[in-house]
């Protein structure tokens, strides 16, 4: 079945869906509603690279439309859809630009995009899912992002949906085509279990978590199968005094090996003063680094990115403060280096927001190694609506 033909059949299920739940449940109190909100944004990237006489200038303008539908009190629809146009020098340069960037990590493959060798134009569906709630449960399919993580940098607990911590335009990160049951128990509390639709197991992944308080600290164990790996895991969020300490690790077992298995470990720490000066450090533990293939800074392609490979190297070290110079201003930089590695990664950057609306990012990514530096900057500029 093709792409196309996929995307009809999605729509057409899930718009009947919704239409038997209307009119099944019609006579609820709360009427049907739909939500419409979303952005559009322009991105300049500058790219110099040391001891290279020219320069390379490329756009991106970004459209997210988010639509939510609630026919009944207990039934919510959500279908959320990203445009992009990509236009400058890289699209000239690289002859698959249109393939490296038609990037899809699901099941269905619901997404278009045009093949021109000066603009090229890429539309995908990144969430699409049905979810019913009943008191102190829910039930949500389709595809949607399953986020188990803690921590601000990696999130080892991960394990449906990974993303790259240098991919800052993509904020609503990617999702899964999963069926996901949760329930929540008193404070803090509850499980979850979720399965992500697969062809074979090297692709599939079926886990469950549950999670717990105790006294200031919020806790969850995992554990599952993720892509011919038994894993298990667990993570803690609390503070030590008035600083925050979060921590989570995952256990990979391999099962076409009898190697002893492979961890990961993140452990971060934050603190705001009361000026709103604030900071953020985490280190990263990652066995899996003499497997891992790719650049140092540059993770590898978000279409084969999986929770094992967020670090190319063994120790990660992030290290983030930002402060509210002004009501319109805020700052804030980025450090992210690689100890026993040569190189640094810097990213400072600055938003005026003018108006609730509308922002202006200047945005720089620095990298500082042993071959020739590279330089990145950007501009964005971003109206929510």
């Amino acid at each position: 079945m093709g792409k196309f033909n996929q995307m009809k059949l999605v729509r057409f299920v899930t718009l009947s869906l919704l239409m038997v739940s209307f009119q099944t449940y019609a006579q609820e109190e709360k009427e049907p509603k739909l939500e419409v909100n979303g952005y559009i944004k322009d991105l300049v990237t500058f790219t110099f690279i040391e001891d290279v006489d020219s320069s390379l200038v490329d756009n991106l303008i970004h459209n997210r439309i988010n639509l939510r539908w609630f026919p009944t009190q207990k039934l919510e629809g959500k279908l959320e859809i990203r445009n992009r146009i990509f236009s400058g020098d890289l699209v000239q340069s690289i002859p698959n630009y249109p393939e490296l960037i038609d990037i899809n990590n699901d099941y269905f493959d619901l997404s278009a995009r045009t093949n021109g060798d000066k603009i090229v134009a890429h539309t995908m569906i990144d969430r699409a899912s049905l979810k019913w709630s009943e008191n102190d449960w829910q039930l949500t399919v389709g595809r949607q992002r399953i986020n188990w993580g803690v921590n601000l940098a990696w999130n080892p607990n991960d394990v449906f949906n990974a993303y790259s911590l240098l991919d800052f335009d993509y904020t609503e990160r990617p999702g899964s085509d999963a069926i996901r049951f949760q329930k929540y128990i008193g404070y803090a509390g509850g499980y979850e279990v979720a399965v992500k639709i697969a062809d074979d197991w090297d692709d599939f992944v079926g886990a469950g978590l549950y999670k717990w308080n105790v006294g200031t600290y919020d806790l969850q164990v995992l554990g599952g199968f993720m892509k011919n790996n038994l894993v298990t895991g667990g993570a803690w969020a609390g503070n030590i005094g008035l600083t925050g300490f979060k921590g989570e690790f995952t256990y990979f077992n391999d099962l076409n090996t009898d190697d002893a298995g492979d961890i990961l470990v993140s452990i971060s720490s934050d603190y705001s003063f009361p000026n709103s000066l604030y900071f953020n450090g985490s280190v990263l533990y990652n066995s899996y680094a003499d497997q891992a293939q790719g650049n140092t800074f540059i993770n590898t392609s978000p279409a084969n990115l999986d929770v094992r490979s967020i670090s190319t190297t063994e120790w990660s070290a992030f290290l983030q403060s930002s402060y509210n110079f002004h009501p319109l201003i805020t700052g804030s930089t980025m450090i992210l280096f690689y100890p026993g590695e040569s190189g640094v990664l810097l990213s400072p950057m600055v938003t005026y927001s003018p108006m609730d609306n509308f922002d202006i990012n200047l945005i720089g990514q620095f990298i500082l190694d042993d071959g020739p530096n590279i330089y990145l900057s950007y501009l964005r500029v971003q109206y929510s609506f």
